[in-house]
């Protein structure tokens, strides 16, 4: 599809009268929005920019992004439910006419990267992986709010947001907020002091297990008994227990994607996900003038970059938390994050870390970063072996929930499944959890 026919095609009798029907089209195609914006005797140069800037975007993967379009107003026509949730946050870039939706745990952290530098918010380098992930989210953290008649498409025309499985979201919360310390003195101190110990969780818990052995390696001075008992620091909340101490709680970490960003109320055009994250990227870069973001970095590459940023931030958080550095050590936290990057997938997962005697916060970094460039490096010699030590961790996890919490979850998350087509990995784990 090229965009010139598209806008031949609307050039008929009438064609004027596409955006004078009502104030705000709930969801107009994107074509729609071009015939507008070259039908305005008025217009300037810097609209043909944009122009120009959507042409691009649009025709890099034009049949993708308008399928799942489609989808998109389909449902939102047709469901009742659709237009419950909001938007929370917005990024722009008004030259090119873009607006970003953005979603914790879904890319977010790229995409700040981004409108930082295309905004020259962040002069710290031309490179932005060169920006820390403290100084993204303490700069730009949750964006503008959002204004219907400041952010309406005939300003923003390119409108994206991405997409990502809520149950594998839910769990890469628990792995980056709750295992991993950052969120450790808040939600997960608050987490802990309500729980009842022996009565939370019915089932056995290998990450019960998992904690009394790393208790035994490294906090032993401190615990006797199981770790089901610490209530002053929230390191030990099992995934189980981050579920349902979490359920109700509204942290965007793990709020559905539909209450943070609804694609009804924002008019998606183009709909990202994280398992096409890369591609999706490479059309949306171009109109900000950033396409060349991505040149040198594969699928492997960006992993090894991820590493880089989740060491870098958390080591961060250890030198300026008391809490954090009461409550562990750097060798524990080294560990911590060594078995976050086996359980994703990203390191050999039969690779044991190794803390030497030294425990002062730089050298245990270094030393663990070497350790993790040798553990990449062998896990990327067996694939599978990374994909199945992921998928196994997964399905793990939520083998701990309960059945009743697993039904809970399926509702709470049940309109980001039907939006986004998550529907299948959903059945996947019902049916390990809850057999027919």
């Amino acid at each position: 599809m090229r965009l010139s026919k598209e806008l031949l095609a609307h050039m008929g009798t009438g064609s004027s009268q596409i955006f004078s029907r009502r104030r705000e089209p709930s969801f107009q195609f994107v074509e729609e929005v071009l015939f507008q914006a070259v039908q305005e005797k008025s217009a300037t140069a810097f609209r043909d920019t944009k122009l120009k800037n959507i042409n691009s975007a649009w025709q890099t993967s034009d049949a993708t992004f308008l399928s799942r379009r489609r989808r998109l107003t389909d449902i939102c026509n047709t469901d009742p439910q659709a237009q419950s949730g909001g938007i929370k946050g917005v990024f722009t870039h008004e030259p090119s006419g873009i607006i970003y939706c953005f979603v914790p745990k879904a890319g977010c952290t790229f995409w700040k990267r981004v409108f930082m530098v295309a905004n020259e918010e962040q002069t710290e380098s031309s490179n932005l992986f060169n920006i820390s992930r403290h100084a993204i989210h303490s700069a730009v953290k949750n964006g503008a709010r959002f204004n219907v008649s400041e952010h309406d498409s005939r300003h923003f025309p390119i409108r994206f947001t991405v997409a990502r499985d809520p149950f594998s979201r839910l769990l890469s919360a628990y792995l980056d907020k709750a295992y991993l310390p950052d969120f450790w003195s808040s939600e997960m101190l608050s987490i802990a002091r309500k729980l009842k110990p022996g009565k939370e969780i019915a089932k056995e818990d290998f990450l019960r297990l998992h904690f009394d052995q790393m208790a035994d390696r490294f906090d032993r001075q401190s615990w006797n008994t199981s770790t089901a008992g610490e209530r002053s620091c929230g390191k030990y909340v099992t995934f189980a227990e981050f579920v349902n101490g979490s359920y109700g709680r509204l942290e965007p970490h793990w709020m559905p994607l539909s209450m943070i960003c609804n694609p009804c109320k924002f008019n998606v055009t183009h709909l990202s996900y994280m398992e096409t994250f890369t591609e999706d990227a490479r059309a949306l870069l171009t109109p900000l003038g950033l396409e060349g973001v991505l040149d040198h970095l594969d699928g492997d590459a960006q992993v090894e970059e991820e590493l880089r940023m989740i060491v870098d931030y958390n080591f961060w958080k250890y030198k300026y938390s008391r809490h954090i550095q009461r409550c562990s050590t750097t060798h524990e936290l080294a560990y911590r994050l060594w078995k976050n990057f086996q359980w994703r997938g990203y390191i050999d997962p039969d690779t044991i870390y190794i803390p030497l005697l030294r425990q002062d916060v730089d050298f245990v970094k270094e030393n663990l970063r070497k350790q993790l460039a040798s553990a990449r490096i062998k896990g990327l010699k067996d694939r599978a072996k990374l994909k199945a030590a992921k998928a196994d961790f997964k399905k793990k996890a939520f083998l701990t929930l309960s059945i009743d919490m697993f039904r809970k979850l399926e509702s709470k998350y049940k309109l980001d499944f039907r939006f986004y087509g998550f529907e299948k990995s959903k059945e996947e784990l019902r049916a390990l959890i809850d057999p027919p």
